[in-house]
Formats: C-alpha cells, sequence, structure tokens
C-alpha cells in the first residue's frame, strides 16, 4: 500500500513538472516575436508568414515597424520588398545602423539625396522599381559593398559609379536602350561578383583586366561580339555566363583561367572551342546549348573532359 501512494505521489510531481516547462515554454513564446511577421501591427498577434532574421540580425519591415521603433538600434536589416510602395519609406532613416535595405519589386521611381546618412549601409537591393536614373544618391554610399539595381528603366548611369571602391559585388540589367555604362564601371577593382544582364552591351572594354579580384562575371543576354584577350588575365575567375550573345570564337588563351569552374556560352554562333579548353582541369560545366559546335566535337570534348559535364540541351542552362 505505501508503495502504491509512494508511486503516485511521484506520478503527480512528475505530471505537475511537466505541466510547468509546458507553460514557460508557452510564455517565452508568446513574449518573443522577433520572428514573426504579422499581417496588421494592432491585429493582436495573428501570424501570416515566416521573416526570418538576415545575416545581420533582426529584420525590420512595414508589418513590424511600429515595434521595431521602440528599438531602432537593435535593426541592421529592412526588408520593403514587394510592399506596394511608389515613395522611397523615410522611416528607414530612423534605424541608423542598417546594413542591409532591400526595397526590390516596387513602383519607387526617385531615391532621396541623404541617402548616404546611412553611415554603415553594406548591401542595397532596389531591383524591379522604376529607377530612371543611378546618380550621386547611390555613388555617394561610400560604405556599400553589395548594390542590385536590375530590372529599372534606367536612362542614365553617372560615372561617379567608379568611385564606389568598396563595392564587392554589382547587378545592373533590364535597362534602357539608350542608357549607356560608364567606363568607371570597369575600374571597381574590388569586384568579386559582376553581372550585367540584358544591357545592350556591344563590347567588353580591355579596362576589364583591372579586375584582378573578380571570381564571377555574368554579362549573358547581351550583343558582344568578341571576348577580349584581357578576360583570360582574370586568374581568380571560377564563373564565367556568356549566353545570349553574338560571339563566334573563343581564343586559345583560355587555358590560363586555371579555377574556372563554368563556362556558360550557350546561344552564341560558336563552330569551335580550341583544344586548349581541354587543359582546364577544374572546368565541372561547359554550357553550350545552340551554337553550331559539330556533335561530334562535342563527343570529344566529353572523352577529353570526363571531369567536365557538356551541358549542349536547353534544361541544363545555368
Amino acid at each position: 500500500m505505501k508503495k502504491c501512494i509512494h508511486f503516485l505521489s511521484r506520478l503527480k510531481l512528475t505530471i505537475v513538472i511537466i505541466g510547468s516547462f509546458s507553460f514557460i515554454n508557452a510564455l517565452a513564446q508568446s513574449q518573443d516575436k522577433s520572428y514573426l511577421k504579422l499581417s496588421d501591427p494592432g491585429s493582436k498577434g495573428q501570424v501570416t508568414d515566416f521573416v526570418p532574421d538576415s545575416k545581420f540580425g533582426p529584420v525590420v519591415t512595414l508589418s513590424n515597424l511600429s515595434e521595431a521603433l521602440k528599438k531602432p538600434l537593435q535593426y541592421k536589416s529592412a526588408r520593403f520588398n514587394n510592399s506596394g510602395l511608389t515613395d522611397f519609406p523615410e522611416q528607414i532613416f530612423l534605424f541608423p545602423n542598417l546594413e542591409e535595405l532591400d526595397i526590390s519589386q516596387n513602383a519607387i521611381s526617385v531615391l532621396p539625396s541623404k541617402l548616404n546618412e546611412l553611415k554603415k549601409l553594406k548591401e542595397l537591393h532596389v531591383n524591379k522599381n522604376r529607377l530612371t536614373s543611378f546618380g550621386a544618391e547611390i555613388s555617394s554610399c561610400a560604405t556599400l559593398e553589395v548594390l542590385q539595381i536590375q530590372n529599372n528603366p534606367l536612362k542614365n548611369i553617372t560615372e561617379e559609379i567608379g568611385n564606389m571602391t568598396t563595392l564587392k559585388e554589382l547587378t545592373i540589367g533590364e535597362i534602357a536602350r539608350n542608357c549607356e555604362l560608364p567606363a568607371g564601371l570597369w575600374g571597381l577593382i574590388n569586384l568579386t561578383k559582376l553581372k550585367i544582364t540584358n544591357a545592350f552591351l556591344t563590347e567588353i572594354p580591355a579596362s576589364v583586366s583591372g579586375l584582378k579580384q573578380l571570381e564571377e562575371l555574368c554579362l549573358s543576354n547581351n550583343l558582344i561580339a568578341m571576348v577580349p584577350e584581357e578576360i583570360y588575365t582574370l586568374k581568380n575567375v571560377t564563373y564565367i555566363n556568356l549566353g545570349y550573345n553574338k560571339i563566334k570564337s573563343v581564343s586559345s588563351s583560355i587555358k590560363a583561367l586555371e579555377n574556372l569552374d563554368y563556362l556558360g556560352v550557350y546561344y552564341n554562333p560558336l563552330s569551335s572551342f580550341p583544344e586548349e579548353i581541354s587543359s582546364l582541369k577544374k572546368l565541372s560545366f561547359l554550357s553550350c546549348w545552340k551554337t553550331g559546335i559539330s556533335a561530334k566535337e562535342l563527343e570529344n570534348i566529353r572523352k577529353k573532359m570526363p571531369h567536365t559535364k557538356v551541358q549542349d540541351t536547353e534544361t541544363d542552362i545555368h
């Protein structure tokens, strides 16, 4: 009888402990809302979507803006993308420690001249908006490392872009036909990634050789007819995409790109590859769909380069 009473007492204590832990856990979750996106700041905590923290930490959005403004110094990331904005959100300047700002997929046509007041801003994403100019408001941001301004009807890009020496990644594309890319763009010597697509680019200037830190180069969907010898001096490049251009030949100098992992030349009027391409021991992917290269030559390449996937179908395009 005593054993039965002792067992029941231990069982009751276990239930109480478990119940206490469950209550404490539920209470902690109810108080920590930093990972939740609310449909309305005043909606009594109704959860709609999960918003993960960025690599910079907690993210401020339009949905949690009121709450975030209570502790503005804690936020280093702001994502107002796809929010139906027609004007730049001035509340952004209330977060002086921002390092990342994403306002992509809106209808913003003008950026504020005081953008450089965000003294710690490292990443700026303004893809898919209605910007027609790239001027001092962006080029004066002295701490930017990543800039994405793709899919804007740009008509003018300031030559001052060449002063943005902190840039490591730059994406430009889908611009207006009459927009000229300034020479200064090719002088951004600290770039590791450069993507210029659908920009009506007709040539790659010799000054590309100055981009010694470059690791990824994407110039697809342009009007480039020739690959300059200077490209083959970029020893750190692992990825080159020249798909959808007018390129007819690749130089034997390609053998110098010893670190090249991906080469995309699909949809170009190429008739053959130089024999030296087989010396690229690190080349994992060769995308050459819709070229004039014969099936026999491609088969020979496969035999000589068993470590390389020769992609000659549309579904294989990277």
